[in-house]
Protein backbone atom coordinates (compact mmCIF):
# COMPACT_ATOMS: atom_id res chain seq x y z
CA UNK A 1 0.00 0.00 0.00
CA UNK A 2 0.77 3.53 -0.93
CA UNK A 3 2.36 5.47 2.20
CA UNK A 4 2.99 9.10 1.51
CA UNK A 5 4.60 9.58 4.73
CA UNK A 6 7.93 7.84 3.03
CA UNK A 7 8.16 11.05 0.80
CA UNK A 8 6.59 13.58 2.66
CA UNK A 9 9.86 15.03 4.47
CA UNK A 10 11.65 14.91 0.47
CA UNK A 11 9.04 16.56 -1.05
CA UNK A 12 8.82 19.56 1.43
CA UNK A 13 12.84 19.80 1.26
CA UNK A 14 13.11 19.44 -2.41
CA UNK A 15 13.40 22.82 -4.66
CA UNK A 16 9.70 23.44 -6.75
CA UNK A 17 9.98 22.79 -9.94
CA UNK A 18 11.01 25.76 -12.37
CA UNK A 19 8.13 26.66 -15.28
CA UNK A 20 9.41 26.06 -18.84
CA UNK A 21 10.58 29.26 -20.09
CA UNK A 22 11.58 30.80 -23.23
CA UNK A 23 14.70 32.78 -24.21
CA UNK A 24 14.23 36.33 -24.87
CA UNK A 25 13.90 36.85 -28.40
CA UNK A 26 14.78 39.30 -31.32
CA UNK A 27 12.67 42.57 -30.50
CA UNK A 28 12.23 45.13 -27.97
CA UNK A 29 9.86 43.58 -24.84
CA UNK A 30 8.39 44.82 -21.67
CA UNK A 31 9.20 42.50 -19.00
CA UNK A 32 7.33 42.00 -15.97
CA UNK A 33 10.53 40.21 -13.59
CA UNK A 34 9.11 37.14 -11.77
CA UNK A 35 12.33 35.71 -10.21
CA UNK A 36 15.66 36.77 -10.00
CA UNK A 37 18.31 33.51 -8.93
CA UNK A 38 22.12 33.57 -8.12
CA UNK A 39 23.67 30.49 -7.98
CA UNK A 40 26.34 27.75 -9.71
CA UNK A 41 25.38 25.60 -12.07
CA UNK A 42 24.97 21.60 -11.27
CA UNK A 43 26.19 20.93 -14.73
CA UNK A 44 28.53 23.93 -15.30
CA UNK A 45 30.04 24.54 -12.34
CA UNK A 46 29.35 28.39 -13.53
CA UNK A 47 28.23 30.93 -11.85
CA UNK A 48 25.42 32.36 -12.96
CA UNK A 49 22.43 34.89 -12.04
CA UNK A 50 18.90 33.45 -13.95
CA UNK A 51 16.32 36.37 -14.50
CA UNK A 52 12.94 35.11 -15.18
CA UNK A 53 9.68 36.93 -16.39
CA UNK A 54 6.70 37.62 -18.35
CA UNK A 55 6.50 39.40 -21.55
CA UNK A 56 3.68 42.20 -20.69
CA UNK A 57 4.18 43.47 -24.36
CA UNK A 58 6.77 43.31 -27.81
CA UNK A 59 7.24 43.53 -30.89
CA UNK A 60 8.73 40.68 -31.29
CA UNK A 61 7.30 38.42 -34.66
CA UNK A 62 8.01 34.93 -32.61
CA UNK A 63 7.10 35.85 -28.74
CA UNK A 64 3.66 37.84 -27.69
CA UNK A 65 2.42 39.18 -24.35
CA UNK A 66 1.93 36.46 -21.70
CA UNK A 67 5.35 34.07 -22.83
CA UNK A 68 7.14 33.38 -20.03
CA UNK A 69 11.04 33.99 -20.64
CA UNK A 70 14.82 34.04 -18.90
CA UNK A 71 18.21 35.22 -19.09
CA UNK A 72 21.41 34.37 -18.01
CA UNK A 73 23.96 36.00 -17.34
CA UNK A 74 27.37 33.79 -16.55
CA UNK A 75 30.02 35.37 -14.00
CA UNK A 76 32.25 32.61 -14.63
CA UNK A 77 33.57 30.10 -16.96
CA UNK A 78 33.51 32.44 -19.76
CA UNK A 79 35.61 35.07 -21.28
CA UNK A 80 36.65 37.46 -19.57
CA UNK A 81 34.18 40.09 -21.92
CA UNK A 82 31.90 38.59 -21.49
CA UNK A 83 31.70 38.49 -17.73
CA UNK A 84 32.29 42.41 -17.47
CA UNK A 85 29.20 42.51 -19.99
CA UNK A 86 27.26 40.51 -17.70
CA UNK A 87 28.25 42.39 -14.75
CA UNK A 88 27.25 45.64 -16.76
CA UNK A 89 23.87 44.31 -17.71
CA UNK A 90 22.78 43.21 -14.24
CA UNK A 91 23.89 46.54 -12.94
CA UNK A 92 21.30 47.97 -15.60
CA UNK A 93 18.74 46.15 -15.06
CA UNK A 94 18.95 46.76 -10.64
CA UNK A 95 19.31 50.19 -11.82
CA UNK A 96 15.85 49.93 -14.37
CA UNK A 97 13.71 48.83 -10.92
CA UNK A 98 15.30 51.36 -8.55
CA UNK A 99 13.12 54.32 -7.85
CA UNK A 100 14.80 56.48 -10.29
CA UNK A 101 15.87 59.30 -7.55
CA UNK A 102 18.30 56.67 -6.23
CA UNK A 103 18.63 54.59 -9.64
CA UNK A 104 22.65 55.96 -9.27
CA UNK A 105 23.11 54.90 -5.58
CA UNK A 106 24.16 50.73 -6.12
CA UNK A 107 25.91 48.98 -3.31
CA UNK A 108 26.97 45.50 -3.04
CA UNK A 109 24.23 44.99 -0.44
CA UNK A 110 21.85 46.61 -3.28
CA UNK A 111 22.91 44.16 -5.69
CA UNK A 112 22.85 41.01 -3.02
CA UNK A 113 19.20 41.41 -2.41
CA UNK A 114 18.13 42.58 -5.82
CA UNK A 115 19.07 39.51 -7.73
CA UNK A 116 19.26 36.51 -5.87
CA UNK A 117 16.31 35.08 -3.52
CA UNK A 118 14.21 33.56 -6.36
CA UNK A 119 10.71 35.07 -6.12
CA UNK A 120 11.51 36.93 -3.31
CA UNK A 121 14.66 38.97 -5.06
CA UNK A 122 13.53 42.40 -4.35
CA UNK A 123 13.59 43.44 -8.21
CA UNK A 124 10.68 41.11 -8.67
CA UNK A 125 7.10 42.51 -9.69
CA UNK A 126 8.88 45.52 -11.24
CA UNK A 127 8.86 46.28 -15.42
CA UNK A 128 11.82 46.79 -17.45
CA UNK A 129 12.59 47.26 -21.01
CA UNK A 130 14.72 44.75 -23.12
CA UNK A 131 16.11 45.17 -26.88
CA UNK A 132 17.39 41.72 -28.19
CA UNK A 133 19.44 42.44 -31.61
CA UNK A 134 20.42 40.45 -34.01
CA UNK A 135 24.19 41.28 -34.65
CA UNK A 136 26.97 39.55 -36.72
CA UNK A 137 30.20 39.52 -35.10
CA UNK A 138 33.90 40.60 -36.73
CA UNK A 139 33.83 36.43 -37.20
CA UNK A 140 30.76 36.54 -39.19
CA UNK A 141 28.73 34.81 -36.36
CA UNK A 142 25.17 35.98 -35.51
CA UNK A 143 24.53 37.03 -32.23
CA UNK A 144 21.83 38.68 -30.26
CA UNK A 145 22.66 41.69 -28.38
CA UNK A 146 20.78 43.17 -25.02
CA UNK A 147 19.99 46.01 -23.85
CA UNK A 148 18.62 46.51 -20.52
CA UNK A 149 16.66 49.78 -19.63
CA UNK A 150 13.42 51.10 -17.45
CA UNK A 151 10.76 50.50 -19.16
CA UNK A 152 8.54 53.77 -19.84
CA UNK A 153 5.69 53.11 -17.56
CA UNK A 154 7.95 52.30 -14.35
CA UNK A 155 6.64 49.47 -12.35
CA UNK A 156 9.34 49.93 -9.72
CA UNK A 157 9.98 46.69 -7.81
CA UNK A 158 7.94 46.97 -3.91
CA UNK A 159 10.63 45.78 -2.26
CA UNK A 160 12.70 48.94 -2.29
CA UNK A 161 12.52 51.51 0.21
CA UNK A 162 13.84 55.15 -0.40
CA UNK A 163 14.91 56.85 2.75
CA UNK A 164 16.13 60.41 2.50
CA UNK A 165 18.22 62.38 4.51
CA UNK A 166 18.71 65.79 4.48
CA UNK A 167 21.67 68.12 4.52
CA UNK A 168 21.28 68.79 8.38
CA UNK A 169 21.52 64.83 8.84
CA UNK A 170 24.42 64.34 6.46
Amino acid sequence: MFDLNKYSEQIANAQPDRVDRDWIDNGTHIIRIEGCEALTGANTGRDMVILEGEIRSTDSETQRAGDKVKHIFSLSGVEAWKVQRNLQQLKSVVAATLPEQVASAITPDVIKSAVSGGADAVVCGADIKIIAKQKESKNGKTYLSFSFMRAPTVTTASGWTVTETTEAEA
